[in-house]
Order: C-alpha cells, then sequence, then structure tokens
C-alpha cells in the first residue's frame, strides 16, 4: 500500500494568498521560524540597506589595525585582499541558497546536524551576536566616557542600553531599510573626514604603510600575510547572516545581491576601506600605543574631537540594529527548537537588552581575543560543513534541502563533525606544547577537518523520514499556495507544511511541527 493510500482523509484546506493574520504577525518577527514565500520578500534597496548596517561596526576597523599592528600593515592589507576574494565567492554560495530556499540559517542546518542538532547554529549566532552588540555598545560608552571622566563608566552602560532599545526593534520588512539608509551617508562623510582630519592633524601619518608589524619576520611561524588571512577568519559570522538575509531576497535578484549586497563590492567595503581606514587612523592618532579594542575608538576623538563622538554614536546604532535583530531572531528560534514556547521580537529585544548590559558590566575588552578565537573556530567548522553538503548533495542545492521537523532525525553524524572539528581547532589554540604554525591556524585546520569528515559522513547520511503523505504533492504550486496549520490554524506556504501522524494525519506548520517535538507538548 503507497503511502498516499494510507493517508486519512483529512484534505489541506488551501488559499492563494497570504493568510492576513500571519502576514500582520510576521511583520514583527520576520518569518523567524518559518519559509519566507515569494509574497514577503522585498526589493533590492530594502534588503541591501538592512544588510549593510555590517558596514559599519567599529570592530572592522579594529580587525585591520590589528593586523596591522602584529604583522605590519602591507602583509595586513594582503591579508584582507585575500579575504576580500574568499569571503565573496563563498557568500556566493550562502546568497543563491538562501534566496532560492527562503530558509533560514537554523532551518538549513538541519539537514546536516538534526533538528535539534540545527538548534546549536541559532545559539551560536544568538550568542555571537549579542556579544557582537555588547562589544559595541561597550565601545560607545568609552566614548562618551572620554567626556565625562568623573562618572562611572556603568552610568553610561545603562544609558546606551535603554536609549538604543527603541532603535532595535525593526526588521527586513519593516524600517531596519529606512534607519540604515538614512544613517549611512552619515557613516562615509564620518569615515572621510577622519581620515582627512588624521593626515592634517598627524604629519606622520604618511608613515603608516611602512609600519612591520611588534612580531618580527623571524618570529612568525607562517609568513604574515597567512596569519593575518586566517585573523579574518573569526569573521565568518558573516556566513549564516548573509543566509538569514538573503531568505528576504527576490529571485529575480539573484545576480545583483551575489554582487552587491553580500558580494565583492561589499566585502571591498566591509574589509578593505574599513581595514583600511583603521590601520591609518590607529597609526597616525597613537602610533605609539599597542593596539586595543578601544584604540580605534581614541583614533577618531583624537582626529575628530566631539564630531568623531557623533560619528561613532552612528555607527553603533546602524551596527546594533543588526546585532540585536539577529540575536533577538536567533534566541527565539533556540527557545522555540528546545521548548516548544515561540515569543515575539519585541520581547525579545528587550530581553537581549538586559543581557548586554549585564554582560557589559564584565568588562568585554578583558576576554575579547578568546572569545573571537572560540567563536571563530566554530563558525568556520559550520561553514566548512555547509559548503561541503552544497557541494556534494546536487539534489539540495535549487530549492535547498529537506528541513520539515517530522522528516528529519533529531541529531546526525553531521553534528558530531562539526563539534569534532570545533574541538580541534580549539585544543590547537589553547593547548601548551602546539608547535606554532598549527596554533596559528586553527581556523583554517578546522575548517579543513569539517570538510573532510563530512564528506565520509555524506556518504553514511541517514535518508529523510518517510511520512504519511507529502502536502507539497497536493498541490500544483507548493511555492505559491497556502495550506492551514491544524496546530495555530494559521495558513502557511505549502512548501514548509507537513502531516503530523500523531494527529490523525492532519496538516501542520513546521513551527508547530517543531513543538510538537519537544517533551510534554506533544
Amino acid at each position: 500500500m503507497s503511502l498516499a493510500q494510507e493517508v486519512p482523509a483529512c484534505p489541506l484546506r488551501t488559499r492563494s494568498t497570504d493568510d492576513p493574520a500571519v502576514v500582520a504577525e510576521q511583520q514583527a518577527d520576520d518569518y523567524s521560524n518559518h519559509v519566507v514565500p515569494l509574497t514577503a520578500r522585498v526589493g533590492r534597496w530594502q534588503l541591501t540597506m538592512s544588510y549593510w548596517s555590517l558596514l559599519s561596526a567599529m570592530v572592522w576597523l579594529f580587525y585591520g589595525a590589528l593586523a596591522a599592528s602584529l604583522y605590519g600593515t602591507v602583509d595586513a592589507l594582503i591579508a584582507i585582499g585575500v579575504s576580500v576574494v574568499t569571503y565573496s565567492l563563498i557568500n556566493a554560495v550562502f546568497t543563491r541558497w538562501g534566496l532560492r530556499s527562503g530558509l533560514n540559517s537554523t532551518l538549513l542546518s538541519r539537514r546536516m546536524f538534526g533538528v535539534l542538532g540545527a538548534s546549536l547554529t541559532a545559539l551560536l549566532i544568538a550568542a555571537n551576536t549579542t556579544y557582537y552588540a555588547v562589544f559595541e555598545s561597550s565601545t560607545l560608552a568609552v566614548a562618551f566616557g572620554h567626556y565625562t571622566p568623573n562618572w562611572d563608566i556603568r552610568i553610561w552602560y545603562a544609558i546606551i542600553a535603554v536609549v538604543m532599545l527603541p532603535l532595535m526593534l525593526g526588521g527586513v520588512q519593516t524600517w531596519m531599510a529606512r534607519l540604515n539608509g538614512i544613517l549611512l551617508p552619515l557613516y562615509v562623510i564620518g569615515i572621510i573626514a577622519a581620515v582627512v582630519a588624521a593626515a592634517v592633524r598627524f604629519p606622520e601619518s604618511s608613515n603608516w604603510l611602512s609600519f612591520d608589524g611588534v612580531i618580527p619576520p623571524e618570529a612568525r611561524a607562517l609568513p604574515g600575510w597567512l596569519l593575518g588571512t586566517v585573523l579574518y577568519m573569526g569573521i565568518y559570522l558573516c556566513m549564516p547572516t548573509t543566509v538569514d538575509f538573503a531568505r528576504f531576497a527576490k529571485v529575480e535578484d539573484d545576480g545583483f545581491h551575489r554582487n552587491v549586497t553580500f558580494g565583492w563590492v561589499f566585502y571591498i567595503w566591509l574589509f578593505a576601506v574599513n581595514g583600511a581606514v583603521g590601520i591609518f587612523l590607529v597609526r597616525a592618532a597613537i602610533p605609539d600605543q599597542p593596539t586595543a579594542e578601544t584604540g580605534v575608538v581614541q583614533a577618531i576623538l583624537a582626529s575628530l574631537g566631539v564630531f568623531g563622538l557623533i560619528l561613532i554614536v552612528v555607527s553603533q546604532a546602524r551596527i546594533n540594529s543588526l546585532n540585536y535583530y539577529q540575536a533577538s531572531a536567533n534566541w527565539g528560534r533556540l527557545i522555540n527548537n528546545l521548548c516548544g514556547i515561540r515569543l515575539g521580537r519585541p520581547l525579545l529585544v528587550a530581553a537581549t537588552t538586559v543581557v548586554v548590559f549585564l554582560l557589559m558590566l564584565t568588562d568585554v575588552f578583558s576576554y575579547l581575543q578568546n572569545a573571537l578565537t572560540w567563536q571563530g573556530v566554530f563558525l568556520v567548522s559550520w561553514a566548512g560543513v555547509a559548503l561541503t553538503h552544497f557541494a556534494l548533495v546536487p539534489e539540495d542545492r535549487i530549492a535547498g534541502p529537506e528541513f520539515r521537523a517530522l522528516r528529519l532525525p533529531r541529531v546526525t553524524w553531521g553534528l558530531g563533525v562539526w563539534v569534532l572539528a570545533s574541538a580541534v581547532g580549539i585544543y590547537l589554540v589553547e593547548a601548551p606544547g602546539v608547535p606554532a604554525a598549527l596554533a596559528g591556524t586553527a581556523q583554517l585546520v578546522a575548517l579543513v577537518v569539517s570538510a573532510a569528515l563530512y564528506t565520509v559522513v555524506v556518504k553514511l547520511r541517514p535518508a529523510a523520514r518517510p511520512a504519511a503523505g507529502d502536502p507539497r504533492t497536493e498541490v500544483a504550486d507548493p511555492d505559491a499556495t497556502w495550506a492551514e496549520c491544524h496546530r495555530c490554524e494559521k495558513a502557511y506556504v505549502v512548501l514548509e507544511m507537513d502531516r503530523e501522524p500523531a494527529a490523525g494525519c492532519a496538516p501542520v506548520c513546521d513551527a508547530c511541527a517543531t513543538a510538537s517535538l519537544v517533551p510534554g507538548r506533544s
């Protein structure tokens, strides 16, 4: 007897347009636990301006300054160039995958890591973006503290957390693009002004290209440009973030987004322009001081004075709109996956703000390097598994992999690969006696290990679980047909719908299906 014959008489209740209740709800939630339907995709400018909030983070200036401080300006610039090329190529893959599938990074990961295992993706992104929100907010507090030396810095921490909160509630479909579109020109003008002011105020700035770094060539286990490139691998958070935003792109805008929004145009600005500016400002304004996390702030304030403070405020408002957006969305996914509870983004943003404030009190700069290294290793390993899956599983490239919760195992061997590769990378960084060449390339080693091991796993991967009927086969166009979920009584695109055997094979959306897997929530 076929699966179709086994399905009880429980027809889909379909419609040819969006459910108004879902549209209203998802204006705030941005389909955090659902496929983004074609009708919710946004225009080029709206998506580009939303994602390009990344451009103004102080951390990009800091990375350039740090690479130059360690390995010299020339090697740092070469590392930046290599990073622009590699990031552009890798994210072309993730852009197309997210655009075609409409899946966020967590749903996209389920085929590789399992329904429960993919929760680690949400946890990793949530923790990373929360951490970066702490870093960027602390940077802004330090800038204000420069002008109020008698104030306890914790006062500024509290003020910034409260003032930033209303600006962080926007999403891709609402006013995130407008906020960043208005502030982007101000950031560009400010950065140009900072460079010009530094060149005028500090005549010795013309020597910035000749700096050789504090680590002499003979003390380096590998060439400086390679070590600098590995340093930039610590920012692979861009990979899953690309997926999370590309899912809102229109199919016809594929080429534009692969080249501009998420591609080489974006990375030339993100790494090359910001990195070079960071190197120049630090070498010009504070050449005799070691490059610290607050060094870029000091250099901007030394160059522009109070106008530099305005520039930092603009940059932090832009980048934190993305940090809070990603943190709240992924905390929500994690809670839904593990507890079966769906929380609205406004509540999640407010909770994230509280967490950011509490973490600021811990002096985030004291553990910055270790945090960046550990995060980088996990993210590089995630990218290694995802890219290997894309390369070796051609049936998952076009429309995306199977992601529905009732058709996949809780965990897979791919999760083991991810954790093992990350453990290898962390061991190389933290263990005593590891050869310098391996310790200095831990992220690169983790990437190779994850890709090699997952290649083996692909041959042994479990097939998607057969289920009693597939709603996708019951309609002519699952991308443009909506069906009602028997649990939440809302209609979602049939692409994500399944039939729940425990409920008489009634149709169920993926968010409700995921919640049904949580013990005690069936």
